[in-house]
């Protein structure tokens, strides 16, 4: 059990030093409901399904139920990077590509000292700001559900993301925590376990006098 706990608590510092700036942020919403399998639920008038959750793929690596195929993609005005990974329960072979060349490792789930560097090898804060401007969507009128759609092996609750479609309240509210003229505007597909099976999102944030433009993708296909 104490092996367990100490593995938990360096992943979380590890892999998601973001996480406290995500839950200051994520006051601002509600959780999202689920149904008995996990899904979310189609969004009422309310909209208070419509909850989008990124962070949970890195429990997904570092903790596989099964095999699937893992991509994560960003690119913004000071570089970009490509991950792509084969994960099964029992090892993951990576590759790594950013403007810095490429890298490729395996990760084998009997040795703690490889698993834990292959999970750190596909770990990002992208990926915590990301979820951090997400949790300041979620369950607002910036993110609705369209539907539901077989993506990547998974029956999965599509939900689009668009705070310029978003009401007046809600904008200026993302407008007050990121800076007036931030945006967002994607495509999340959720799987029944309640995490991301697909994922993109285009972002306008301001830093100083200007707005930095990033896109994200996201994939986890069932093997």
């Amino acid at each position: 059990m104490a092996g367990k706990k100490s593995k938990s608590v360096r992943r979380l510092s590890l892999l998601f030093m973001g996480l406290a700036l995500v839950t200051t942020w994520a006051c601002t919403s509600s959780s999202g409901s689920k149904d008995a399998g996990g899904r979310a639920l189609a969004a009422g008038s309310n909209n208070a399904a419509a909850h989008v959750d990124v962070m949970c793929i890195g429990d997904r690596i570092d903790n596989p139920a099964e095999a699937f195929h893992y991509s994560y993609k960003y690119t913004d005005a000071k570089g970009w990077v490509d991950d792509e990974a084969e994960i099964t329960p029992q090892a993951m072979d990576i590759t790594i590509k950013d403007k810095s060349g490429s890298h490729t490792f395996h990760g084998v789930r009997s040795d703690e000292v490889s698993w834990n560097s292959a999970v750190i090898d596909l770990s990002h804060l992208n990926i915590a700001a990301m979820s951090a401007r997400l949790s300041a969507l979620n369950d607002s009128s910036a993110i609705v559900q369209q539907g539901h759609e077989s993506v990547n092996g998974y029956d999965t609750a599509k939900y689009s993301i668009d705070t310029g479609t978003a009401n007046s309240s809600d904008r200026q509210k993302f407008e007050t925590l990121f800076g007036r003229g931030a945006s967002e505007k994607g495509t999340a597909w959720m799987a029944p376990d309640g995490c991301v099976a697909k994922f993109t999102l285009d972002e306008m944030l301001v830093q100083g006098d200007a707005l930095n433009k990033t896109h994200f993708e996201i994939a986890r296909i069932k093997k």
